[in-house]
This record gives C-alpha cells, structure tokens and sequence, in this order.
C-alpha cells in the first residue's frame, strides 16, 4: 500500500489548542498515521502519512476537507525568487497556515542564508507552537525571531511594524496579521 506524506487542512468545529493531544489521539485510534496536528482558529492541520481509505476515515469523523496537500512534492523550490516567497508568507502567515509560511521562505533561506529572513521564518514557527498549545516554546521562538527582525534587514517587510506587532503577541500570546502599512516597496 502506497503511503504519501500530506498535510490535510480541514475546517475547525470548535476545537482549541488545548484540544490538540485529544485530537492527535482520536485520529490514531483511527490507525492513521499522524504526524502532528495544529489547531488554527478557522481550521485544523493535520500532517500525515495517508493512504487509500484515509480521507473517509477523516470526513467519517466529522471533518470537512478544504485542502490537501502533497509535502513531499513541495520540495522543488526551482522559479521561486525572494519577493514571490516573501509575498506567499504573508499570505499563508495572515490565514494561520504558518507551518506551510515557514517552509516556503526556509527555501529562499537556504539559498540566501538572509538573518532577516530567519526571523520570520522562526516568527511563524513561534505561531506553530501555539497551534500546537506550547506557550513555553512558543515565547522564546518569539524572542529569537524577535532579536533576528531587530538585528537584521529584511526585503519587503517593515521591520518596525512587524517588532510592535511581536511584541502585542508576546503580550497576549495571540497570532497577528501582516497587512500593507507592513510591507515595503522594492
């Protein structure tokens, strides 16, 4: 039985963060092979390795699918430039997909080795943490990516909006969005 490792992104019936281990346990009661489970406001991620009869299995258990996708054919970073990759950030930053935000900039990451850019990569990992209900870890991400968007330049993005933001969240451990007084022009 072929097996493909996906992340499935369902609608969220009223689940929290505190929720999460619950969650993970129910669906491997189920036999599927779950890697990790994140709990968004408006939506639940779960990554796992699926098969055949796996997405029955999740909408038998109430879930409504809006998305699947293949991780392991999302690898291929060929045609992807920083201003694509910073713009597609935001996007996946402002829906609460930030485990998918922080894997399309490491890509630009590992071709650039830009600190700036880490930051963000560590801001959106930081927004995992609380997904996954680790406000431990979820403060001293905030404090590294915090110190790497103080120290460091950052194409396209306002650094001192996105600190005055950090620190609010640092405050009330609550996600924030990156909107347009957040950008810069090239």
């Amino acid at each position: 039985m072929q097996r493909n490792r996906v992340l499935i992104i369902t609608g969220n019936p009223g689940f929290t963060p505190i929720d999460r281990q619950e969650l993970m346990n129910k669906l491997r009661l189920e036999r599927l092979r779950i890697i990790n489970v994140r709990i968004a406001n408006d939506h639940v991620e779960i990554d796992l390795y699926i098969d055949d009869i796996t997405i029955e299995k999740i909408k038998s258990l109430g879930f409504v699918i809006k998305e699947l996708i293949n991780i392991e054919g999302e690898s291929n970073n060929e045609g992807y430039n920083e201003e694509y990759a910073v713009r597609r950030y935001i996007e996946l930053f402002n829906k609460e997909r930030f485990w998918e935000a922080h894997e399309v900039l490491e890509k630009i990451w590992h071709r650039n080795r830009n600190e700036g850019i880490r930051g963000l990569i560590i801001l959106a990992a930081a927004f995992v943490k609380i997904q996954e209900n680790n406000p431990g870890a979820f403060k001293r991400l905030m404090m590294t990516a915090k110190e790497l968007i103080m120290n460091n330049e950052i194409p396209w993005i306002n650094r001192e909006n996105i600190l005055r933001k950090i620190n609010d969240a640092l405050a009330t451990m609550r996600p924030f969005k990156i909107d347009e007084s957040d950008i810069k022009r090239a």
